[in-house]
């Protein structure tokens, strides 16, 4: 009976120095099973995969590196006794729909709907040095990319065609009146540092999990239809920002959690790009440009090629 009460009051503590912090994992996944059982190879203590295809994490990190690239997770990473583990949840929601493994079983992508960012008097980021106003950006790379959408083969539907404002929840109404296949909300951005630079996108926050600018917990915010494609919403991410990290050469901020009022309610995959800081002066420059905006939508139209080319009907 003692034996038995020291084992109860040991799980007790060890289950107290598990969830210490402001953190809980209910079930934790060391990468070397998940390694293990996806066919992979352990390249170090906190990374596995194979030439080209890697994933490594840091401890007590919510980020974490998928060929280079900065993807989220819903709860740090945390090393104990020499391995590494993840919570259960961002394997099913980030890992696991990125191993070469993976088979995305979804009908490949016809109908796209490109919501171009504000407009009307919602000018949204405003440049400081020559006044170039977020709206109209937004709306010229979405025509840019709508142009080598349809030269394609795919049908656009745009939530905006001219300077009007429109209201979010109306945004999405529109995405999902048309049954579209996959939604790109196109995005400026801008910081009070005029240092700040690079690109981003942002994925709807995953179930259970807090946004990337929240502090980790569970049971973070309600259920929203959206959710639906949290798997599918992660291989989006990563293939955009890959795409537009590579071509624009702009720094990789990575891929973000976010509950933004138009990607909650979709009923399809669905992803917000922010293209660059109108608040860099030399960002600035460079999305003044024609050519550099030309750059952003064939960069986005082959990140949705990559995309579709992942599913299988």
């Amino acid at each position: 009976m003692r034996k038995i009460k020291y084992l109860i009051f040991a799980s007790v503590i060890l289950g107290m120095a598990i969830c210490c912090g402001s953190t809980c994992h209910a079930a934790e996944i060391p990468l070397v099973k998940i390694a293990k059982t996806n066919g992979l190879q352990m390249l170090s203590a906190n990374s596995f995969g194979t030439k080209g295809i890697v994933f490594a994490f840091k401890d007590d990190s919510r980020i974490f590196t998928f060929k280079k690239i900065l993807m989220p997770l819903g709860f740090p990473a945390i090393k104990r006794y020499g391995r590494y583990y993840v919570d259960s949840s961002d394997y099913k929601y980030h890992i696991q729909p990125l191993l070469p493994t993976t088979k995305h079983h979804r009908k490949k992508l016809k109908i796209i709907a490109l919501d171009a960012g504000h407009g009307g008097e919602d000018n949204g980021a405003i440049a400081q040095w020559d006044k170039l106003q977020e709206k109209f950006l937004t709306m010229d790379v979405c025509l840019r990319l709508a142009k080598l959408l349809e030269k394609s083969g795919y049908k656009v539907v745009l939530t905006r065609s001219q300077d009007k404002k429109v209201p979010l929840p109306e945004r999405t109404q529109t995405a999902n009146r048309a049954k579209v296949d996959l939604f790109i909300s196109i995005h400026f951005n801008s910081a009070p540092s005029a240092s700040a630079s690079g690109i981003e996108t942002f994925i709807l926050t995953p179930s259970t999990q807090a946004s990337s600018y929240q502090i980790s917990s569970r049971n973070a915010h309600e259920n929203f239809v959206g959710n639906e494609f949290d798997s599918l919403n992660t291989v989006l991410g990563y293939c955009l920002q890959s795409s537009l990290t590579e071509k624009t050469l702009a720094i990789d901020r990575g891929v973000k959690h976010g509950t933004f009022v138009v990607l909650r309610d979709l009923k399809c995959p669905g992803i917000l790009v922010e293209c660059g800081f109108l608040s860099n002066r030399e960002e600035c420059k460079r999305i003044a440009s024609s050519a550099y905006r030309d750059t952003l939508a064939q960069s986005i139209f082959d990140g949705i090629v990559k995309f579709d080319n992942l599913l299988s009907d």
